[in-house]
């Protein structure tokens, strides 16, 4: 597993939630770059993953799919905007 991110080093969540967010985090921006999505702003992706794990949900995965639906056009900047 990856080291812990710092936008997650202070939540109040048990550690296992802890583990999932920053497991979900890492599955989010690797799943965008390998779709050629480089460009969603790293806290907004946090944020998704992180109302999706407030609401109760724990598995890695779910959480990052839920992040990423959550995605809007205006989430997916260019180059020079």
């Amino acid at each position: 597993m990856s080291n812990l991110n710092p936008l997650f080093q202070d939540l109040s969540f048990d550690p296992e939630a802890v583990a999932a967010v920053n497991q979900a985090y890492d599955l989010a921006c690797q799943t965008l770059q390998n779709i050629g999505q480089l460009e969603v702003d790293r806290e907004i992706i946090a944020r998704g993953v992180l109302q999706a794990a407030e609401s109760g949900e724990r598995d890695a995965n779910k959480l990052c799919e839920r992040a990423i639906h959550g995605l809007t056009a205006f989430d997916y900047r260019q180059h020079g905007i």
